[in-house]
């Protein structure tokens, strides 16, 4: 197998909002929700030689009101899961986190911040790490590394849970429609966009609810989009969720152009 090199430096990383989906929890050690390898090539941590200095940090916190908990320690997405404990109460939850280190390291810290209902586990400080893999083993390194992180959860806790923006476990709540807006103006390009609004209704159809827009942030949505192609195309995919359909020919008027305007009403049903 190929080496893998990599080469991470990172200065007061900041929580990134959850926002992408994705599949389920993990069920142990090696396998996800539907049984296939967590990562393509784990790190054997029980084979570590002692020169590598492995240890590992455990950080508490409490999971009890809040809907979503998003870790982010310095970006790291290489191996990270989510495991369901029997052991742990109802009201905690626990961030374990496995470094390995040679030469010198800067491990920074682990900070909870409560943000409404969404707990951010964020790192803290400074982080350089240099690090070679060959068939899940070492073979260089160089700094202070993060090679697992493990988020223990509750059993049968309706949380969510995200690693840098990925959401690790079934969705438990839809995504409201003010934070659907948030995220596609910070969304740049048509694609993402348009993958901020499937995301959106996918959140809902997952949980067998209909999202509900007023026209007037429907007419925000169009707004994001150019051209005429993308207005008329985020119309159709979201006009049904208006539940003031009397203000849409109004929305219409003030957001399409003259030219736009009757296909836009013929998309609506208007």
């Amino acid at each position: 197998m190929s080496v893998l090199f990599k080469i991470c430096v990172s200065l007061m990383s900041l929580a990134l909002l959850a926002g992408c989906d994705s599949g389920g929890g993990s069920k142990d050690g090696n396998n996800n929700a539907n049984g296939k390898p967590s990562v393509k090539n784990r790190i054997n941590w029980s084979s570590i030689p002692s020169k590598y200095n492995p240890s590992i940090e455990d950080v508490e916190f409490r999971v009890d009101g809040y809907e979503k908990i998003n870790v982010n320690v310095f970006g790291f997405d290489d191996d990270v899961e989510v495991v369901y404990s029997k052991d742990l109460r109802a009201d905690s939850g626990l961030l374990r986190i496995y470094r390995v280190w040679a030469k010198s390291a800067s491990w920074g810290s682990v900070n909870e911040r409560p943000n409404g209902t969404t707990l951010d586990l964020i790192g803290n400080g400074s982080y350089s790490c240099s690090i070679a893999t060959s068939n899940r083993e070492i073979v260089q390194l160089e700094g202070g590394c993060y090679v697992r992180i493990q988020v223990f959860m509750p059993a049968g806790a309706e949380i969510e849970v995200y690693n840098v923006n990925k959401l690790m476990t079934k969705r438990f709540f839809a995504i409201k429609t003010d934070v659907m807006l948030e995220q596609l103006d910070r969304a740049s390009r048509d694609e993402d966009k348009f993958a901020v609004i499937e995301t959106y209704l996918a959140s809902y159809r997952g949980l067998k609810k209909k999202p509900e827009m007023q026209a007037v942030q429907l007419g925000d949505v169009v707004s994001e989009f150019p051209f005429s192609e993308g207005k008329f195309k985020a119309l159709r995919l979201l006009h049904a969720t208006v539940v003031d359909r009397e203000n849409l020919s109004k929305m219409i008027e003030d957001r399409f152009s003259y030219f736009d305007r009757a296909e836009a009403r013929r998309i609506v049903g208007i």
